[in-house]
């Protein structure tokens, strides 16, 4: 029984000190994992991430209340201990500050930014009254107050740039300031238009779902019709990089002014606090508070060098070397930064994921095929338990990815610029699809054919016709080759969508599509000893399809599963060349249709995920001039007079 009181005891001494290790060692891992979120997809880093994210203040705001209360413990304000556990108060406020790599985990943390105003209030009184309650004239007092400032200046910056990312304020900062039209006086003077827009500049108020004008979409269109698709993703991977550092850093206050000179002024305060700590005399305090304050220096100088290293090498400073230097800025670069990639010390120069989530029906039979009974109920029913958690990890954790191929780029660069060129910018819509089909007598011509309905069906019918067999006699060109194999993955990619992020799909009831699918598929299948993706199209293929299913069985259950087979049916009475086109075109359609109805504000969550294709290919649409959120009509224009 003597144990707990012991415990209880040991804790007492040593609760300060961990709680303030503990709280470094957060930051540590906010500012390295901060950024990799940008271009990871790996849930293990979100989860690390997302665990950080919610301590650190948690965690940091305790352990200012315990050094709070330690002043109670103390004999008085001269007390050796507690004048040096009291210098540890600023370095909180400077965790409560966090890393320039992250502010928000997600957009609602924006929101938040009233309740970070009042914590900052709140929690510098407690550093003041700490420091009154402690104060006796030592120098580590003064020291005191140079650490306090930077730690005010760090949490004043977190607190203002969640303030300015917030949607309101974040909307306002996008509107320009009220324009009465053309002055004649000054109208004699005015440049005919500006010869070059900077994209991100006009196409970030797309997140703050605001309207561009119809000379913003003329000058992109006249400059992305003209691109290769290399050069076109790359400058919308530059523009949602930017974007995140917006909505998710430190990155709207960095880069002013004000940002360089507090950032200067919190570096060279922790330089100095440990510089001036180095040289006073300490043989009065207690070493083991004395090495923790010589780790919390440490660590704050550590966190400030890195923060400058990636600052040095963002996208928004090698654009101004690239406004600013003659050669080229990657030949600025000194050795270290390549070394500093090499040995991971800093995220890798990459910009999203490129990968796409795979989900595929037929694969999730094979998986989850349900056993048979067992003698014992009991245990059939764990064996259940089991596959159901096992999905659930699948689901959200382990699901699959590929890389984004550059012949899908180009598929779908090529796409945008064919509607470009037929004036087809506003009709961004899946009834090609749909027609395709009406044709198979799935639907009469009069019903509305659903996203996720259409989805599914061409998914199935994809993997169906992916798996049969090609007369050795047909030759197929290299390009539908290559289109088969992209579709394949670009319809993985989409059902991953329906079932894992459906909020950045039309509503509808995906879901329950897809479970009813697969409960007749594996009804259908269950016989079977051994199976394969390709067994499972093969047996579908011996399939009679001459009668509608609905006819057949109802509507009560809403698989797809014969429905897709009718399909597969249709396309495959087409010459295989022309086949994969039908296909292609309408995977091309059911992706613009997608990213044209998601919502800004779940493309912008998805950035902080590692990033999806489809937010890439929205905006590159939006490039396109094909989105809603233009204007229609030309306004007045601005030309130069002359005077002869």
């Amino acid at each position: 029984m003597d144990i707990v009181p012991k415990l209880q005891k040991l804790w007492n001494s040593l609760e300060l000190r961990v709680l303030v290790l503990l709280s470094l060692l957060l930051q540590v891992i906010l500012i390295a994992t901060g950024n990799r979120r940008r271009y990871s997809t790996k849930k293990r880093v979100a989860a690390v991430l997302w665990l950080a994210y919610l301590s650190a203040d948690s965690v940091a705001t305790l352990a200012l209340g315990v050094l709070s209360q330690a002043g109670g413990d103390a004999k008085n304000a001269s007390d050796p201990k507690y004048t040096i556990t009291a210098l540890w108060a600023p370095f909180l406020l400077m965790h409560l500050g966090g890393p320039d790599t992250i502010t928000a985990y997600a957009l609602a943390d924006n929101e938040l930014w009233s309740r970070h105003f009042l914590g900052l209030l709140g929690q510098v009184f407690v550093a003041v009254y700490v420091f009154f309650r402690s104060f006796s004239g030592a120098h580590l007092n003064f020291l005191w107050l140079v650490i306090f400032f930077a730690g005010v200046v760090k949490y004043g910056e977190r607190t203002w740039v969640l303030f300015s990312a917030s949607k309101d304020r974040f909307r306002d900062s996008m509107v320009s300031l009220p324009d009465p039209g053309p002055d004649y006086a000054k109208f004699m003077d005015a440049m005919v238009l500006q010869k070059a827009y900077r994209f991100f500049g006009t196409f970030k108020k797309l997140f703050a779902d605001l309207i561009l004008s119809f000379q913003d979409r003329e000058t992109s269109v006249s400059y992305f019709e003209k691109l290769h698709w290399d050069d076109a993703f790359s400058i919308v991977e530059i523009e949602l990089g930017l974007v995140f550092d917006l909505l998710y850093t430190k990155s709207p206050l960095i880069f002013t002014k004000t940002g360089f000179f507090l950032r200067l002024f919190s570096c060279s305060s922790a330089i100095a606090a440990f510089v001036a700590f180095l040289i006073i005399e300490k043989r009065d305090y207690p070493e083991t508070e004395v090495i923790i304050t010589y780790i919390l220096l440490a660590g704050a100088i550590f966190l400030e060098i890195y923060a400058v290293v990636l600052l040095f090498l963002s996208d928004r400073t090698m654009i101004w070397l690239n406004g600013n230097l003659t050669t080229r800025p990657e030949e600025k670069l000194p050795k270290l930064v390549s070394i500093l990639y090499c040995l991971h010390l800093v995220p890798a120069r990459k910009r999203w994921s490129n990968s796409m989530g795979q989900y595929n029906v037929f694969e999730h039979c094979l998986k989850y095929m349900p056993k048979k009974k067992k003698r014992s109920e009991e245990h059939w029913y764990c064996d259940q338990l089991l596959v159901n958690f096992h999905q659930y990890l699948h689901k959200y954790f382990f699901w699959r990815s590929e890389p984004v191929e550059e012949t899908l780029k180009d598929l779908i660069f090529e796409e945008l610029k064919r509607r470009n060129d037929e004036g087809d910018r506003k009709k961004v819509d899946s009834n090609w699809s749909d027609k395709i089909l009406k044709e198979t007598n799935c639907f009469d011509e009069n019903d509305e054919v659903e996203f996720d309905q259409s989805l599914l069906l061409w998914h199935m019918a994809t993997d169906l016709c992916y798996h049969t067999k090609v007369d050795e006699n047909i030759e197929v060109e290299d390009d539908v080759k290559s289109k088969r194999e992209s579709c394949r993955l670009l319809s993985n990619y989409m059902v991953h969508l329906l079932i894992v992020s459906p909020f950045m799909l039309p509503s509808g009831i995906g879901q329950i599509r897809f479970q009813d699918t697969c409960a007749e598929a594996t009804g259908f299948l269950n016989h079977e000893k051994t199976l394969s993706e390709e067994k499972i199209c093969e047996m579908l293929s011996r399939v009679d399809t001459r009668f509608v299913p609905s006819e057949v069985k109802g509507d009560r259950s809403k698989s797809l599963l014969f429905d897709a087979r009718r399909l597969a049916a249709h396309l495959e009475k087409v010459e295989v060349n022309e086949r994969w086109e039908k296909v292609t075109r309408a995977w091309l359609d059911m992706l613009t249709f997608a990213a044209a109805h998601c919502s800004w504000s779940d493309h912008a969550e998805k950035l902080s995920q590692g990033g999806e294709l489809l937010t890439h290919v929205w905006l590159l649409m939006a490039h396109f001039g094909m989105t809603d959120q233009f204007q229609i009509s030309k306004g007045y224009n601005r030309v130069k007079l002359e005077l002869k």
